[in-house]
């Protein structure tokens, strides 16, 4: 008999073994169980499983090992693992898998770059998913934990520190109800995947708070016409370095500043997304010509993007913007990237700056308490279009194709109905400039928030 194996005892013709371990200050008898057929949660071939029996007492010991061979026979039969994982090991399995569809589904669409979907998967098992469920054992998430998740999702930037919000200057203190449908999916998908391979025997039930009827999907912040204005003219300082908090700004500070006015003005004056608007070059750029006055832009956005290849049509506003830019930069070849550092190299974003400028201003946060993105010029884009061109089906339809979107989520999120349909007037469209003329109230008004801008900074 091996020193392993102290007052060895067999049951089963041998499947069971109870045994003493050496060295062990309590004579706990331990247990080692061996069934035909066992595998772990990878499919991989398990030869025993062994553990202890918790008990000193041999028949207390063989009942405890008797229920455990039970346990993993039936385990077998239903070909389930027989090894306890933790969420966090389920979810690297599940993972491997998803991922690599992901990066083939990216590359069969011929799309280059960071690829978002992979990315907010990344982010939100990190952030979220794995410090809640990762620790937990599959079989111990019960109903009311998996529920539990929710309660601690909605308030969990309300409990994080000051430090981490600063690392994450993008995060909302309630999230959407976009969000948790999301992260409700994405959730039933891992768990369906283990319930399919035998990890787990059951399918808990998930479903966000924001699930059930009659709760309708929360808007992202848009601007007023009145909050855009007062957004141009601050921005008139603000790149010269006369900004609200600004002490010493260098030449590659403002820089920068000018680029992302540009760039904000981009976004207003044609309901691109974000990332469509970073990818662009040059050559994706054609002038319009309407008459002897007015020029707009047809901008090619680029297939590997969220919708693919589509004809994004600006209006009148941004052809300056655009003559401003080519001046900015001193990159104005075909090959060349619109948004660009000094040197050329492709910007990816303002993140940090953006925020700044938002919060410097006090356009941060709508007057319902949410953050603004560089998103939310997007939907300022689509209003003003809906208040310019009016309520009609058409103008639905126009804006769908030229903003690269659903009529159907344009009509959950601004709920506009009517009929136009005329592409040129996408362009002729105008919006208030900050150079326009104001009346002396109008003025007077706006010179007064600056100590509004100091106090919420």
């Amino acid at each position: 008999m091996s020193k392993s194996y102290l007052n060895k005892v067999e049951l089963k013709d041998g499947q069971i073994l109870l045994f003493h371990r050496p060295n062990s200050k309590r004579p706990i008898y331990h247990m080692r169980i061996h069934v035909r057929g066992m595998k772990d949660a990878r499919g991989g071939k398990v030869t025993y499983i062994q553990e202890s029996t918790g008990e000193t007492d041999l028949e207390e010991a063989k009942r405890v090992a008797l229920d455990k061979f039970d346990d993993l026979r039936l385990r077998v039969r239903a070909k389930q693992s027989v090894v306890s994982v933790s969420f966090r090991a389920v979810y690297e399995i599940w993972w491997a898998d998803k991922a690599a569809r992901l990066d083939a589904h990216f590359k069969d669409r011929k799309r280059t770059g960071r690829n978002a979907r992979k990315a907010w998967y990344e982010k939100y098992s990190e952030r979220y998913w794995l410090p809640y469920f990762g620790a937990y054992k599959v079989e111990d998430l019960t109903h009311s934990i998996v529920q539990g998740y929710w309660d601690w999702r909605r308030t969990y930037w309300t409990r994080a520190t000051e430090a981490e919000r600063k690392s994450y200057p993008n995060y909302a203190l309630s999230p959407s109800k976009k969000t948790l449908d999301m992260e409700q999916s994405a959730l039933r998908e891992v768990f369906g995947w283990a319930n399919s391979m035998k990890i787990i025997s059951y399918q808990p039930v998930i479903q966000n708070p924001f699930a059930r009827k009659g709760i309708a999907p929360k808007r992202r912040p848009s601007f007023d016409e009145d909050e855009f204005l007062k957004l141009q003219l601050y921005m008139e300082e603000w790149i010269e370095g006369r900004g609200v908090n600004d002490k010493k700004v260098n030449s590659a500070h403002k820089y920068n500043r000018k680029l992302l006015r540009i760039y904000i003005h981009w976004l207003a004056y044609t309901g691109m997304r974000t990332g469509e608007v970073l990818k662009l070059k040059h050559k994706d750029i054609t002038t319009v010509l309407l008459d002897d006055r007015r020029i707009g832009l047809s901008i090619q956005v680029a297939e590997d993007t969220k919708t693919g290849s589509r004809i994004a049509t600006s209006t009148a506003d941004l052809y300056d913007h655009y003559e401003d830019l080519k001046e900015l930069t001193g990159h104005a070849d075909a090959s060349d990237w619109l948004f660009c550092n000094a040197k050329g190299k492709q910007v990816t974003g303002f993140f940090k700056t953006f925020s700044e400028l938002l919060n410097d201003v006090g356009l941060l946060y709508d007057d319902k308490g949410e953050k603004r993105t560089a998103y939310s010029f997007r939907h300022y884009y689509a209003e003003r279009m809906f208040a310019e061109l009016g309520h009609t089906h058409a103008v639905l339809d126009m804006l769908a194709v030229n903003m690269g979107t659903g009529r159907d989520y344009l009509e959950s999120y601004y709920i506009r109905r009517g009929m136009i349909d005329n592409t040129d007037a996408l362009i002729r469209t105008r919006h208030k400039k900050a150079s326009a003329v104001l009346d002396e109230d109008e003025i007077d008004g706006v010179e007064l928030l600056a100590d509004d801008w100091d106090e919420e900074a």
